[in-house]
C-alpha cells in the first residue's frame, strides 16, 4: 500500500520539487498540494493522508498551528516540519506537540524519502545533527549579540533601536525627549564603538546581531 502524502508549502517551487521527488516513488502517493494553512487543515480532514509535509511558514496560519488544530482534533496523521531553518522556541514547541518529523531543506533529496519512510513505519526524524547545528548558528548569534548590546550604554541602545526603525535625528530626538545635538554626539559614540561611519551601517550591523 501506498504512502499517502499531503504537502503544503507557501513555495511552488518547493511543491513542485516534492511532486517531482516523491511522484517518481513507487510506494508514495501525493493526494493533494497546498499553499496555506487552512487549505492544508482541510486536505487532511478530507483525504486522511498518512503524512502531512509541511513548511513552518504558510500563507495563512504557520505550521506550529496547522499541527496543534490537528492534535485537538485526534486526527491520526504523522506531521513533518519541511523548514529552511527552525528555532529553539518553535523546536520546542513542536516536540511539544509530538511532532513526528523535522526535515531540513538543506538536506540531500534521499533523506526527504528516507524520513517519510520512516515516519509512515512509526519512527520519529529530527535531524538530531541538522538542529545540533542550528541551535549552534542560535547560539553564536546570540553571544554575537550580547557583544553588541555590552558595547553600548542603554540610551545608546535605543537610539539604535530607533535607527533601525528609519527615523531620522529629529525624531529620535523627539521620541527621547532629548536635543538634536545630543542625539548626534549618542551616534558619534556609537560608530566610534563599533568602527562605522553611517547610520545604513549601524541598522545592518544591528539586524546581523540579531539585535532589535
Amino acid at each position: 500500500m501506498s504512502i499517502r502524502i499531503v504537502l503544503a508549502d507557501r513555495q511552488p517551487i518547493v511543491i513542485e520539487g516534492l511532486r517531482s521527488l516523491i511522484g517518481d516513488e513507487p510506494d508514495m502517493e501525493i493526494l493533494d498540494a497546498c499553499d496555506t494553512g487552512v487549505e492544508a487543515l482541510e486536505s487532511v480532514r478530507q483525504n486522511r493522508p498518512d503524512i502531512l509535509l509541511t513548511g513552518m511558514n504558510l500563507a495563512d496560519i504557520d505550521g506550529l498551528e496547522v499541527l496543534r488544530q490537528l492534535r485537538d482534533e485526534g486526527v491520526s496523521t504523522r506531521i513533518v516540519f519541511f523548514v529552511t531553518g527552525i528555532d529553539d522556541e518553535e523546536a520546542v514547541e513542536a516536540m511539544r506537540l509530538r511532532v513526528e518529523g523535522i526535515l531540513l531543506k538543506e538536506m540531500p533529496t534521499r533523506l526527504v524519502l528516507q524520513c517519510i519512510r520512516k515516519v509512515h513505519d512509526g519512527g520519529r526524524w529530527l535531524e538530531t545533527k541538522s538542529m545540533a547545528r542550528v541551535v549552534e548558528r542560535l547560539q553564536e548569534q546570540e553571544n554575537s549579540r550580547g557583544e553588541f548590546v555590552d558595547r553600548l550604554s542603554p540610551r545608546e541602545q535605543e537610539v539604535t533601536r530607533l535607527v533601525m526603525e528609519g527615523l531620522n535625528n529629529k525624531d529620535i530626538a523627539a521620541r527621547l525627549a532629548l536635543s538634536v545635538g545630543t542625539i548626534k554626539i549618542h551616534l558619534h559614540n556609537i560608530y566610534e564603538k563599533l568602527g562605522i561611519r553611517s547610520r545604513l551601517q549601524l541598522a545592518a550591523q544591528a539586524r546581523e546581531k540579531g539585535f532589535d
